[in-house]
This record gives C-alpha cells, sequence and structure tokens, in this order.
C-alpha cells in the first residue's frame, strides 16, 4: 500500500508519495528547480547546491537540497524565495567563474540575471563542472566502474586510475551521452591501423575515448557487417548475465534487431 503525505509547495497543498523527493514532486506539479548534478536516472546526489529552496518545519527555517530531502507530512516549501534565490545566486556565481565557457553553466547564471564573472573571483578555463553524473552512471547504470574522482578541494577531477588508460572501459559509452558539457568525447574510426616506418598493420574498427585513454577493438554487426559496439562491452555483458547470452545475440546491432 503506497503511503501519502501532504506539504505545501509554493502555498499549493499537494499530495506525494512518501519516500519522493521536493524536487521530484515539485516537477511533478509543474514547478521548475533548476539542478546540474541531478539525472533522473541516477540516485539523488544534492553536491551542486543549485536546486536549494528553502522549507519550514514547526518554527523552523532551513535551505536544503530539493534533490535529497524528502517530501514529508505538514512541510511547507518555498521553491523561490529570497533565501534560496541568493543561494542559488552565490552558487552560479562561483560556477560561472571556474567554467566560464559551459553553456549549461552560462544559461543557468543568465536565468538568475548574472551574465558575467564576478570579479572578486579569479576566472579559470575548467570544462568539467565535477557533477558526478558520469562516475554514477559508469557505476550505477553500467557497473564497470572505470573512472571515478581523485584528489580534494580545489584540484578535485575525475578521472581514470592513476589518470592511466581506463582497463576497465568496456566503450559503452554512456559517460559521452550523459556528461552535461560534452567534454568527454568519443570517436569511432574505420581502421585503427599501426603505422610504422616501411609499413602498416590493419588493426579493423576501433572505439576511442579520449578523455579515459582508451583505444578499444569494434565489434561487426553480422547482418549488416558494421561496427556497432566494442569486444569488451560484449564481454562485459555475457559476464554480468544471469542467464548465458549466447554470442550470436550480441553480435547484431540494434537497427537490424528492430
Amino acid at each position: 500500500m503506497v503511503t501519502m503525505v501532504t506539504l505545501t509547495i509554493d502555498g499549493r497543498r499537494v499530495q506525494a508519495e512518501k519516500g519522493a523527493t521536493v524536487l521530484e514532486v515539485a516537477r511533478e506539479q509543474g514547478i521548475d528547480i533548476p539542478t546540474l548534478c541531478h539525472h533522473e536516472d541516477l540516485l539523488p546526489y544534492g553536491v551542486c547546491r543549485v536546486c536549494v529552496v528553502e522549507i519550514t518545519r514547526g518554527k523552523r527555517k532551513r535551505v536544503v537540497a530539493s534533490c535529497t530531502y524528502p517530501a514529508e507530512e505538514g512541510l511547507i516549501v518555498e521553491t523561490n524565495s529570497e533565501r534560496a534565490l541568493n543561494v542559488r545566486k552565490g552558487v552560479a556565481e562561483l560556477f560561472l567563474a571556474r567554467h566560464p565557457n559551459v553553456k549549461v553553466i552560462k544559461e543557468l547564471a543568465a536565468k538568475l540575471g548574472i551574465t558575467e564573472p564576478n570579479p572578486r573571483f579569479n576566472v579559470e578555463n575548467d570544462y568539467c563542472i565535477l557533477c558526478g553524473q558520469c562516475v554514477r552512471a559508469c557505476s550505477e547504470i553500467v557497473g564497470a566502474n572505470a573512472i571515478s574522482f581523485s584528489e580534494r578541494g580545489i584540484t578535485r577531477k575525475v578521472s581514470s586510475p592513476f589518470s592511466e588508460a581506463a582497463g576497465d572501459c568496456i566503450g559503452c559509452g554512456t559517460c559521452v551521452y550523459i556528461c552535461p558539457t560534452g567534454i568527454i568525447t568519443m570517436k569511432d574510426i574505420e581502421d585503427g591501423g599501426l603505422v610504422y616506418p616501411g609499413g602498416r598493420d590493419s588493426l579493423g574498427p576501433r572505439r576511442i575515448i579520449h578523455t579515459w585513454k582508451v583505444n578499444l577493438d569494434m565489434v561487426l554487426c553480422r547482418v549488416c557487417n558494421r561496427p556497432f559496439t566494442t569486444q569488451a562491452k560484449i564481454e562485459f555483458m555475457q559476464k554480468r548475465a544471469k542467464v548465458p547470452v549466447p554470442l550470436e545475440e550480441l553480435s547484431v546491432c540494434p537497427t537490424c534487431k528492430g
């Protein structure tokens, strides 16, 4: 049996399933709350602090991350209170100073009335916003755990182990597709041949994910004979499958299966 709770968001009394987050309830009501680290297919993370709202419980008011705070009975939520907006603006200023050329950051800042980096901050040119979506997707969705955060504070970054080629990367491209800034790049080439003085060895189709320094063999679809995935991904899927999956089934591209 589903347990429901009643709360108030921006003056509107609404019902929600117990266990839902304030962000989820707000979006169900058509109330927009900006986010950077949140993704609906990943577990709540609450690191960017862009989604802060002001809540009231009894006599206490405070600002919380809406993507991690649960909807509770009698909770009062203000998504655009002066206090919440001031926190968002402060966070946006920090992001804009470090990532002045990242589209999603510029758009977020502009919505809050910020068009230029605050002169009191040193302006950098970093394209990774440390949202962690690539790391979490690699762990939660794929299960490969090929990349992670390293270092701390202002030197914190996402990288492969020891910043070497990611040995556990299967070349699925999930991190590429989920990255909100486009800083993770991937390219498929028809022949990743090895050139040397006096000759060249053909290595066949390859998938290169530059950011993690990986160069992987691709598999040809047994129907259309076009490269569509990596050998490492197929081996990973066979290993992870609870029921043995024939290689013939995994060697057909989505188009031909469709």
